[in-house]
């Protein structure tokens, strides 16, 4: 292995495998995730350890696990290869080594001679209390992950202080009833890997979208994605819909670069992913943003386990090191707690689903009798839904399009409501959906929450404000709909 980018290339893909810090495998799990035999697995292996990069304990068995340590980031590998390169004054190897994982030699150049004039970074530390999931815009439904990708990627259009603005769209309009949509898109933005972003990239975003089994209920009326040039998109809907452009600014509508061999979500935001795993995440400053640059160099993501019994969902926390002298940063947004039922059903033993986060479980613990059968769901899973069901929701950067995607996401029928019920939500909707003042469609649908209340078929349980710990050096900060904060705003003085 005396080809060094290759070198490093096989290490970060173990690093990004299986994560910083200590992580039990075994060698055919290696073998798999290298495409290699396991006796060449063994030579690499050597080689990482010699490098100082690993720590490799083996143990004795064929089904034994094996003790990995990742010591080092790769980046950090890189440039202490880079060192004595540099010294050599091979610039050629140095640009190589440095494009290791498809990097661009330049902008890293430029990256690793800032490391060296200057170590001092802005970094803010994010202790979480649970193992993350996938980064994937179609898939994910915790609030959280919900939240990097919106650091990650942008959508067509954003919700700031409830006012719909631009993102990756500085102009749009209807035509006369709504059911076609024209964005003008943003020249030269770019991915986080410097290539330009265009029409045919966001169309492939909202058709794969339109396709995703769970999202279908609130985007089935999307009947095509049109593009008529690079920067100019057409959307046309089956029926009317004045609020189109609120709900593709929520995460689910985020536009990320699709291709077959991408390892990791790619988007444009402020934020690039450098390194992902089940147990830790860094945000790096993207230098190619077109809107509001960050101030922080680079954001990390550590996994606590041991939070888990004590740290409230509702509560999280950013520092510069951890642990930090925190102040909280009280908030208005909170989380809301609902039980669905059908009111003229009377039985004695209820099947009741129930979200998995300990809010929900303790809510069930509080409404259920010793005859009711609790089924444990994941988080926004609706497919079980029969007889009553505890779930939440967050309203994120927009209460408007968060409760009307509930409304639409959730299989109200599966209660076996009354027709008159079903009739009257369906019809409620698309009134909605129909009116063009966007303060009438509020207060309408702020009336049909009201009304479902009323019915007794969604009683609200509890609503958990969001508390937010910030390092008494941090300031920029305001606790946002998912219970963190915009990341990109975030500033502190060096000392």
């Amino acid at each position: 292995m005396a080809n060094l980018k290759r070198k490093l290339e096989i290490y970060e893909q173990v690093f990004q495998h299986f994560g910083p810090g200590v992580s039990a495998c075994q060698i055919s799990q290696i073998a798999n995730l290298l495409h290699v035999t396991e006796r060449h697995v063994q030579t690499l292996l050597k080689k990482l350890v010699n490098a100082g990069w690993i720590k490799w304990q083996a143990s004795s068995g064929r089904s034994k696990k094996a003790i990995l340590t990742c010591q080092v980031e790769p980046i950090e590998a890189c440039y202490e290869l880079a060192k004595s390169i540099a010294d050599e004054g091979n610039l050629d190897q140095l640009l190589n080594i440095l494009s290791f994982g498809g990097r661009d030699a330049g902008r890293e150049f430029q990256s690793y001679l800032n490391d060296c004039s200057n170590s001092n970074r802005r970094i803010a530390y994010l202790p979480f209390h649970r193992e993350l999931e996938a980064l994937k815009p179609h898939k994910v439904r915790r609030r959280t992950e919900r939240f990097l990708i919106t650091q990650i990627c942008q959508c067509l259009t954003a919700v700031e202080q409830g006012n719909l603005v631009g993102d990756l769209a500085y102009h749009w309009f209807p035509n006369d009833n709504a059911t076609t949509w024209h964005f003008q898109i943003r020249r030269g933005v770019r991915f986080h890997d410097g290539s330009i972003l265009n029409a045919q990239d966001i169309i492939n975003c909202l058709n794969r979208l339109i396709q995703s089994e769970y999202w279908h209920s609130t985007y089935q009326h999307i009947i095509a994605v049109n593009c008529f040039s690079d920067d100019q998109l057409e959307i046309k809907l089956n029926q009317t819909d004045w609020h189109l452009p609120r709900l593709l600014a929520r995460v689910e509508s985020s536009i990320f670069k699709m291709t077959s061999t991408a390892t990791k979500l790619m988007g444009t935001g402020a934020f690039s992913l450098a390194v992902f795993s089940s147990k830790m995440l860094r945000l790096s400053r993207n230098t190619y943003y077109t809107r509001e640059h960050a101030i922080l160099d680079w954001v990390e993501l550590w996994v606590y386990p041991q939070w888990a019994e004590s740290k409230a969902c509702a509560q999280n926390q950013i520092c510069m090191q951890v642990p930090d002298n925190t102040v909280t940063s009280p908030s208005d947004k909170c989380a809301s707690f609902l039980m669905i039922q059908n009111p003229n059903e009377s039985v004695t033993k209820r099947h009741i689903t129930v979200e998995d986060t300990a809010e929900c479980k303790e809510l069930f613990n509080s409404v259920s009798t010793e005859y009711d059968q609790g089924i444990s769901v994941s988080y926004g899973d609706y497919s079980k839904s029969e007889q009553v069901t505890i779930c939440s929701i967050i309203e994120e950067n927009d209460p408007f399009s968060a409760w009307l995607v509930f409304l639409l996401q959730y299989p109200f029928s599966n209660h076996q409501l009354n027709t008159g019920i079903l009739n009257f939500l369906g019809s409620s909707i698309t009134s909605i959906r129909h009116e063009r003042d966007f303060n009438k469609a509020t207060d309408s649908l702020a009336a049909l929450l009201s009304w479902l209340g009323e019915e007794n078929v969604v009683k609200e349980l509890k609503n958990e404000p969001f508390l937010l710990e910030l390092s008494e050096k941090i300031n920029g900060a305001e606790v946002n709909g998912y219970g963190w904060c915009e990341l990109k705003r975030l500033w502190f003085l060096l000392d």
